[in-house]
C-alpha cells in the first residue's frame, strides 16, 4: 500500500512538473543499467535568466541585467559608427563638444531554453553501460524595448537617405557640382600668380571642399540625421546659407537646400533599425521578442563504468553499515546542435556545434541505509571548429556588421564538480540537496581573414567564466527494492530545483532551473527479476 501510494505521489509531481531543462552531469544519475536491460529516459529542464554575474572596472564582481545592454539615456549610442556622425558634425558646426542625441531608451531581456533529453541505456554488463541521450531543444527570448523621443532635446530623427534617398542624392551631386566649380575657379584665378584673389577663391574652393566631405560622411554614417526644427539642423542650415552666400557672390551655382529628417524614431522603428541597411549592422530580424522552433541539441553518446561497488546486489541493501559504489564515465559530445546565429541578436543556439570529449568519475556513499552523500566531476575537451561569429563584446546587443568574420574557434575546457547530500525517507523515497560548481576556461580565437582588423582577443577575454549553483530536489527510485524483489518495476522519477547564487566572467548567467524526470526499464535478454 505504501509502495502505490508513493507510486501515484511522485507520479503526480512528475506531471505537474513537464516544463524543465538541461542540466548536466548529476552526481545522484550515475548508477548503471542491471545487465541485460535498458533503460528509456524522458527529462524536460527549464532555464530562465534575466541577469548575468559581471566584473566592474575595478576588479569587483556585480550583477548585471541582460536588458543593460539595451538601455541608454541616448538611444544612439546603442548603434556603431555613431562617433562618424558626431565627428562629421562636429567638424561643420566647429562644436567640439557637440553629442548628437536621439532620446532615452530602456530594454529588458529574458532569455529561456526549454529541453527534453531523451536518452536510451543499455547494461551490457553487470560493469557497463552504453548510451545515447538526444536533447530536443527550444530557445526563447523576451525582449522589452522602450524607446521614449525627447522632443525637448534630441536633434536625430530618421536619415532622409532612408525615407527620401533621392532629395538627398540630388543634393549631394548639386555639393559636388559646386565644389567642382568652386576648385575650376581658384584654379584659373591663381594661374596667373598669387594674389588676394587667388587666396580668397581656393578659401571658397577649401570649404566647399570641407563642406562636402563631412555632410557625405554625416548622411552615410548611421541611420540618424539632424532633426528638422532642431537647434543642429537649424545650424546646418545657417552653415549652408552662408556658403551659399559666398558661391553666388562669385558668381557660381548654389547648393540646393539641406534635406534633414523629418521623422522622429518611435519604439517600434528603434527596432526595425537592426535590419535596416543603413545602420550598418546587418541584421535579419528586429529587435523584438522570439521564439525558436524546436531542434536537436548535441547528441551525446557515452559509457560508465562500475570501478568500485558493494552498494548495488541484494545482500547488502539491508545493512546498517557503510555502503559506496564508484563509477566513471567516458563520452561524445557530438556537434549536431546548431550555434547562436551572428546575424540574429542576443540569439541562444541550440547547441555548440563542435565536438567535445568528457571524462568523469561519481562516487556515492551510505551511512546505515539512510544518510548519504554523492559527488561527481568530470572534464570536458572541447575540440576547435570553424564558425562566423560577431568580434565584438557581447554587452554590445548591436555590434556593426563589418564585425563579422570567420573565426577558428577552439573553446576551453569545462570543468564541473557536484555534491549532494541526501535523506533517504524510505526505501524508495529520498530528498537531496545539490551544490554544482562549473568553470569553463577561455577560449582561443583565430580570425581566419588575414586582411581584417578586427581583434580576436575582445571574444577571447570574456570567453571564462565560474559558476557556483545550489538546490535540491526529491527522488523516487525502486530500483534497489525491485533488486531484492520488494518492488514489481524497476523506475527511476526525480525533481530538481537550481539556482545559480555566485559567478564570474562577463556573461556568466544568473540563472534558475527546474527539471523533471521519469526513467523506466524494459528487460531485453537475461532473467526476469
Amino acid at each position: 500500500m505504501r509502495l502505490s501510494l508513493l507510486h501515484l505521489l511522485v507520479s503526480t509531481v512528475f506531471l505537474m512538473a513537464l516544463s524543465a531543462y538541461h542540466i548536466q552531469g548529476q552526481a545522484l544519475d550515475q548508477g548503471l543499467v542491471p545487465r541485460g536491460h535498458l533503460r528509456l529516459q524522458a527529462q524536460p529542464i527549464y532555464t530562465t535568466w534575466d541577469s548575468r554575474f559581471n566584473q566592474a572596472s575595478d576588479g569587483s564582481e556585480r550583477i548585471e541585467k541582460l536588458g543593460d545592454d539595451l538601455s541608454s539615456h541616448n538611444g544612439a549610442n546603442l548603434f556603431p559608427d555613431l562617433e562618424i556622425l558626431q565627428s562629421s558634425l562636429r567638424e561643420l558646426m566647429e562644436a567640439p563638444n557637440y553629442e548628437p542625441s536621439l532620446g532615452p531608451t530602456t530594454g529588458r531581456v529574458q532569455q529561456e531554453m526549454t529541453s527534453i533529453k531523451f536518452a536510451a541505456e543499455v547494461g551490457v554488463s553487470e560493469w557497463l553501460t552504453v548510451g545515447v541521450l538526444i536533447p530536443w531543444n527550444q530557445t526563447r527570448t523576451v525582449i522589452d524595448l522602450i524607446h521614449t523621443p525627447d522632443t525637448l532635446n534630441a536633434d536625430l530623427g530618421l536619415n532622409p537617405t532612408i525615407q527620401d534617398p533621392s532629395a538627398v542624392q540630388s543634393f549631394l551631386s548639386s555639393i559636388n557640382s559646386a565644389s567642382s566649380d568652386a576648385q575650376a575657379r581658384a584654379t584659373e584665378i591663381c594661374a596667373g600668380g598669387a594674389n588676394a584673389s587667388c587666396v580668397s577663391a581656393l578659401e571658397l574652393a577649401a570649404r566647399a571642399s570641407a563642406f562636402e566631405s563631412a555632410i557625405s560622411s554625416a548622411y552615410s554614417a548611421t541611420a540618424f540625421f539632424p532633426l528638422a526644427g532642431s537647434n543642429t539642423g537649424g545650424q546646418l542650415t545657417q552653415i549652408l546659407a552662408e556658403l551659399n552666400t559666398a558661391l553666388s557672390t562669385a558668381n557660381l551655382s548654389s547648393i540646393l537646400p539641406l534635406v534633414l529628417a523629418q521623422t522622429t524614431l518611435s519604439s517600434g522603428d528603434f527596432a526595425m533599425m537592426a535590419v535596416t541597411p543603413e545602420s550598418g549592422i546587418g541584421a535579419v530580424s528586429p529587435v523584438q521578442s522570439r521564439r525558436g522552433l524546436w531542434g536537436p541539441g548535441d547528441v551525446e553518446v557515452s559509457a560508465k563504468l562500475r570501478l568500485a561497488d558493494n552498494m548495488t546486489y541484494p545482500e547488502v541493501l539491508d545493512d546498517p553499515g557503510i555502503a559506496y559504489r564508484v563509477t566513471g564515465r567516458v563520452g561524445v559530445r557530438l556537434p549536431t546542435g546548431t550555434p547562436e546565429s551572428p546575424d540574429v541578436l542576443l540569439d541562444i543556439g541550440t547547441g555548440d556545434g563542435q565536438l567535445d570529449l568528457e571524462a568523469g568519475l561519481a562516487a556515492e556513499l551510505r551511512v546505515n541505509g539512510r544518510f548519504g552523500i554523492a559527488t561527481s566531476g568530470s572534464l570536458v575537451s572541447q575540440r576547435p571548429t570553424t564558425l562566423v561569429r560577431r568580434v565584438a563584446r557581447r554587452s554590445q546587443a548591436m555590434p556593426a556588421s563589418r564585425t563579422r568574420a570567420e573565426v577558428r574557434w577552439d573553446p576551453g575546457r569545462l570543468v564541473g564538480i557536484e555534491i549532494s547530500p541526501y535523506l533517504r525517507i524510505s526505501s524508495v523515497l529520498s530528498i537531496h540537496g545539490e551544490y554544482r560548481y562549473f568553470q569553463k576556461f577561455r577560449d582561443k580565437v583565430e580570425i581566419i581573414a588575414s586582411d581584417t582588423s578586427l581583434n580576436p582577443f575582445i571574444l577571447e577575454s570574456e570567453s571564462g567564466i565560474k559558476l557556483h549553483e545550489v538546490g535540491g530536489g526529491l527522488r523516487y527510485d525502486t530500483v534497489e527494492p525491485w533488486i531484492r524483489g520488494d518492488a514489481p518495476k524497476p523506475m527511476e522519477v526525480h525533481l530538481r530545483f537550481l539556482h545559480a547564487i555566485e559567478g564570474s566572467g562577463s556573461h556568466a548567467p544568473k540563472w534558475t532551473r527546474v527539471e523533471a524526470g521519469i526513467r523506466l526499464f524494459r528487460r531485453l535478454w537475461g532473467q526476469t527479476k
